[in-house]
């Protein structure tokens, strides 16, 4: 069994601990108690049974862990605290030390695995997402689909989320090196495995509002997967390793087309506050990081992207991502980016603001309640009459899609790159 005693020697988590005053205004934000229902789902009760682990007043068991497990990571609860409670900071490090139990073993056992295995290592990833599209398309992962559903609904529902390879896997190397670059491309792990596509049209948008252009070849996955697991040694080895590839400040902001990625980089100042050799590297490239949504606007030097009119009008629903509206407060930076090119009719949702279930891991973990979560702003989409349904995040991009398959519908799921790329055509619906 775990002990959690040691944490009090963390002024940053003990200190969050005792911030906590109950109030309770998180709790109603928190789309883990808006499907569990239960205390200890809500971040209030969170907070106090890390707290009571931390004085060593509760078991550290399965109970226990099952509820840190059920924890999506969408931190609405940091921005509706009055307290600055950091729960994003204490849930990580509770994960960090929690060690598995016996119901979680063989899971976490093989999610290390992946992480280590798959999603540190690029040319891994590179040769699994080609590997994945030839079974796509050999329909294998249906066969199994229909081999697994009588057996287990859990299991049946992970494979439909399977992420869709669309296109060639993006790799940095086909960024032409420019001396003169004024912006550097992050490529990221899931998004240039499967969705290569997507990143192709990043990088368009970017020289179209007048970014010249460059991608460091020996980048890595941002590690955000691995911190939230609680694999926090990895995640800062990732960062490191990011920090060497784009050490040349020169280079401008670093653009990152994914909301996920872009606010774990932007905290990696925090990550390695503790690092002599890399805490003050690691500020420096925190405060280079921009979301793709922040570049696209004018600036110095740059008209931004031209407005084009859509060859019939099309409504579009914007999912806001958790990274966009709850820590970095890009609230409604997408749908103004939208309007502004044209693209369409933007509708705003009425829960746009919702988690869409997907959080990374937790839609393998608990496919069930996640589903559950997606089927309520899939409701939403459908009740306001969209063709097509953006998001700036990938593993928000790819639930949507899975979800939206799941009904056979034909309302489609894009990345907001999709929509402003200068090359793009009209939004087809499937």
């Amino acid at each position: 069994m775990t002990d959690l005693r040691a944490l009090a020697s963390d002024a940053e988590f003990r200190d969050g601990a005792m911030r906590c005053v109950r109030c309770s205004i998180c709790v109603p934000r928190c789309p883990s108690y808006a499907v569990f229902r239960t205390e200890a789902d809500s971040p209030r009760g969170r907070v106090q049974l890390m707290r009571a682990a931390m004085e060593g007043r509760v078991a550290v068991d399965a109970s226990f862990e099952r509820h840190m497990d059920n924890c999506l990571g969408c931190r609405a609860c940091e921005d509706a605290c009055p307290s600055a409670v950091p729960y994003g900071y204490m849930i990580d490090r509770v994960r960090r030390d929690l060690l598995p139990t016996p119901r979680s073993r063989v899971r976490k056992w093989l999610l290390r695995a992946g992480l280590e295995q798959v999603l540190g290592k690029p040319l891994v990833l590179l040769w699994l997402a080609r590997v994945l599209r030839i079974l796509q398309w050999l329909r294998i992962d249906r066969l199994a689909r229909w081999i697994a559903a009588p057996l287990s609904r859990a299991t049946a529902l992970r494979i439909d989320q399977l992420p869709r390879v669309e296109g060639a896997p993006f790799d940095p190397r086909e960024v032409t090196a420019d001396p003169a670059a004024t912006a550097q491309l992050f490529s990221g792990c899931i998004m240039s495995g499967a969705l290569g596509d997507v990143q192709r049209a990043t990088l368009r948008v970017l020289r179209g509002s007048g970014w010249a252009v460059a991608a460091p070849h020996d980048q890595v996955c941002c590690g955000a997967l691995h911190q939230h697991a609680g694999h926090l040694a990895q995640a800062r080895e990732l960062a490191r390793q990011n920090l060497d590839a784009f050490a040349d400040p020169r280079g401008g902001p670093i653009a990152v087309g994914s909301a996920g990625c872009c606010l774990v980089m932007k905290e990696y100042g925090q990550l390695l506050a503790d690092e002599p050799a890399y805490a003050e590297r690691a500020a420096a490239f925190s405060a280079r990081v921009r979301d793709l949504v922040e570049l696209v606007g004018p600036g110095p030097g740059r008209a931004g992207l031209p407005a084009r009119a859509a060859a019939r009008p099309v409504r579009i629903a914007v999912q806001e991502a958790c990274h966009h509206w709850n820590v970095q407060r890009f609230r409604g930076r997408v749908a103004a980016a939208l309007e502004a090119s044209g693209a369409g009719t933007i509708v705003r949702l009425p829960i746009g603001a919702g988690c869409c279930g997907s959080a990374g891991l937790f839609s393998a973990i608990r496919p069930e309640p996640a589903w559950k979560l997606l089927g309520g702003l899939l409701d939403a989409v459908e009740a306001a009459g969209c063709e097509v349904v953006v998001s700036a995040n990938p593993g928000c991009l790819l639930f949507l899609r899975s979800g939206l398959r799941a009904r056979r519908s034909r309302i489609r799921a894009v990345h907001v790159a999709e929509l402003l790329d200068p090359e793009a055509r009209e939004p087809a619906t499937e």
